[in-house]
């Protein structure tokens, strides 16, 4: 087995972001633990989960059985008291109905309940990008608190509230860093980049609603941006799961997301090996 040092770096996207348990399995079938991992939104959440110690698989079967089962993701957020349960049943996605979720409930609610709660304790080092929002900054979390970290990653604009930690007032990651290949690179001779974005997708019917309307041009900047930034920083290799198809917040589609995304895996192993043999 090669000796070269492999990290990660998970991007954000939403619902897409369920492909990135691929490359997981991709590497535990190789036998390959990475030396660090990275993440934005939910490739933060994807990197927390791997770095606690769970598996690809062991992560699959949990996604599968959490967001298969559309009664107790109801019910996890009546627990969470919206302002009106009538409205989860409104329109084909329930996730979509209301803005200004607590990022800290959803991270605690929806997470396996056995992920560390420190960074200290992860079994890899891991890093995390969100956003200041009035200076526009990024800000990198790798010590300390890990749930706060996760909920300020995660926080997109006019879905999540915003997190206060230290007087900074943090949101999305991926309003400056959606790929953080650069949180990584010094620490490994092979980074893989797991892009999600995607760009927004017409629908059949052709309607585009505002809250839509508003993910879709997020998903157009975090392009721009990682466009720019891979001009100065290269993942060595760079996964694009086939996901176009679904929308941030298709969650209740994990099922239907591993299935398209699934010859990721296989991609992965192949251009991993490679790597490794040079």
């Amino acid at each position: 087995m090669s000796d070269k040092k492999v990290a990660v770096a998970f991007g954000g996207g939403g619902a897409r972001g369920i492909s990135h348990i691929w490359i997981m399995e991709a590497l535990d079938e190789l036998g390959i633990k990475p030396v660090a991992l990275s993440g934005t939104s939910i490739g933060a959440l994807a990197a927390v989960c791997y770095a606690s110690g769970y598996s690809g698989v062991d992560l699959r079967a949990y996604m599968l059985d959490l967001f298969g089962n559309t009664g107790e993701v109801l019910s996890r957020f009546w627990k969470h008291r919206p302002r009106s349960f009538s409205r989860l049943f409104s329109v084909q996605n329930p996730m979509a109905n209301w803005s200004q979720f607590d990022p800290v409930w959803m991270v605690e609610s929806f997470l396996p309940p056995d992920i560390k709660k420190d960074f200290s304790a992860l079994e890899i080092p891991a890093s995390f990008s969100a956003t200041d929002y009035f200076s526009g900054d990024e800000v990198i979390f790798n010590k300390g608190d890990l749930i706060n970290a996760l909920a300020a990653s995660i926080a997109i604009p006019a879905l999540f509230r915003p997190i206060e930690i230290n007087g900074h007032l943090l949101i999305d990651g991926g309003c400056v860093n959606p790929l953080p290949v650069d949180h990584v690179r010094a620490q490994a001779d092979i980074v893989i980049g797991v892009d999600v974005v995607g760009l927004p997708q017409k629908p059949r019917d052709g309607k585009i609603g505002s809250f839509e309307m508003g993910f879709g041009a997020t998903q157009i900047l975090m392009q721009t941006i990682q466009r720019e930034k891979m001009r100065h920083d290269k993942a060595d290799i760079l996964v694009q799961p086939r996901v176009d198809a679904f929308r941030p917040l298709d969650f209740l589609k994990t099922a239907d997301i591993l299935e398209a995304s699934r010859d990721t895996k296989e991609e992965v192993k192949q251009s991993l090996s490679r790597l490794l043999e040079r």
